[in-house]
């Protein structure tokens, strides 16, 4: 129940911030083209923002606005403010079908913050169960909050912390496994160990013993990355040593600012064409550092890019392919036992029959997200094992970036 209120917090979100989604593409569409052919820069920018204004503001920046109410847009905001008319929000549907599969009992948190947001559509408005709910108190309130004085103050933003599923001591408590036991299953044998010193001598293990430097394929880098390349231990290294130039060059407010243009120009752009996922925030999870390359790449800037990587020995492209398997090897390294049992389940088809529940637009949304977050764990064993060999350093420099590579969203649940 606490997720269909998350979800429904995610939908209300969406109505009020007026974020529209896209047509419907294939689940395992997230491939990044760095060379995609795209109109230029300058042509997209002019197309989907210099003139796609409802109204001319006439003004640039609000510090430049002027003292001078203009006449057009006064006439413009009245005409709307005396009108009956409405545009029909993207996500209603959405959120209609989300209520629908809502049980009844639970309308007593969710209607009454219906009824305060703004522009809330009448049909969702007068649902039987969610029309009775305006200005109501919930009844159902948890064990943890009885007797607390002018609790029927609170905001109905938060009516549902006062459900009793909110709390802990509603949820029954997991079995603990009985732990296994440690007991040696084999009785210490001392002429075992004798021969073992005989074969191998102590002052081999001493603190002072030379240790004998083998090179191997993990110490040596990999030249040409591409995408299937394998990954090695010296060009997880070289990729560290990348990061903290290339976060400094992206956190630099005009790079910033132009590459994130850039990114939404693309989003546009596939949008446009048909291609990629409806929500383009998945191909950012999936393939960060591809991603970021694209958008560094559109946005002009690929040049001053490279003067950065060139020196760890990378090229553009080579260091986006080899940032991409070091993220994903690194999520896989740090994944725990619940992780996979989720990744199992989705991949297993466990959940397939409660996806189109909501509607087959929420269904397909789902389907790709899934598909998305089973993508950002696939990584070959032998990756997986050469991140290690680095992985506490690895996870520094992302925390240190909030999670980040550039302006690229590193995902890590564990």
């Amino acid at each position: 129940m606490k997720k269909i209120f998350l979800t429904l917090a995610l939908v209300i979100g969406l109505f009020e911030s007026g974020v529209v989604s896209a047509a419907l593409l294939k689940s395992s569409d997230f491939a990044v083209d760095m060379d995609a052919k795209m109109p230029p820069y300058e042509e997209m920018f002019k197309k989907f923002v210099a003139e796609n204004k409802v109204v001319d503001r006439k003004y640039d920046y609000h510090w430049d606005i002027g003292n001078i109410f203009d006449t057009v847009f006064r006439l413009t905001i009245d005409y709307y403010g005396q009108t009956e008319k409405r545009i029909k929000n993207v996500h209603e549907d959405d959120l209609v079908a989300m209520l629908s599969v809502v049980p009844p009992e639970y309308y007593q948190y969710i209607g009454p913050y219906l009824h305060t947001l703004p522009n809330m559509p009448e049909r969702i408005l007068n649902m039987p169960g969610i029309k009775e709910t305006k200005n109501q108190f919930p009844k159902r309130i948890a064990k943890e909050l009885e007797g607390i004085e002018d609790l029927e103050f609170v905001s109905p933003y938060l009516y549902y912390v006062l459900m009793p599923e909110s709390w802990p001591s509603y949820r029954r408590t997991m079995e603990k496994v009985p732990a296994p036991s440690t007991k040696a299953k084999v009785v210490h044998n001392p002429e075992f160990f004798e021969r073992i010193k005989a074969l191998v001598p102590d002052d081999e293990f001493l603190p002072d013993a030379p240790k004998e430097k083998k090179l191997t394929t993990s110490d040596l880098r990999t030249l040409e990355p591409t995408l299937n390349s394998p990954l090695t231990s010296a060009d997880v290294k070289a990729f560290i040593g990348t990061l903290d130039k290339v976060n400094a060059f992206t956190k630099d407010w005009a790079v910033y600012d132009k590459v994130s243009t850039a990114g939404i120009l693309i989003d546009m752009w596939e949008k446009e064409q048909g291609i990629g996922p409806q929500v383009s925030l998945l191909k950012d999870l999936v393939n960060p550092c591809q991603r970021l390359v694209q958008k560094v790449k559109y946005a002009g800037l690929e040049r001053e890019f490279a003067k950065l990587v060139n020196a760890d020995g990378f090229d553009v492209e080579g260091w986006a392919y080899t940032c991409d398997k070091t993220v994903k090897a690194y999520r896989v390294s740090r994944i725990n036992r619940a992780m996979v049992a989720s990744l199992l389940m989705f991949k297993q088809g466990v959940y397939d029959s409660y996806r189109d529940i909501g509607g087959k637009r929420i269904g397909d949304l789902q389907r790709e997200t899934l598909a998305a977050i089973l993508a950002m764990y696939e990584a070959p064993i032998e990756d997986v094992l050469e991140t290690r060999k680095n992985r506490s350093e690895l996870s520094r420099k992302i925390i240190d970036n909030n999670r980040f590579i550039g302006n690229a969203p590193v995902l890590v649940v564990y």
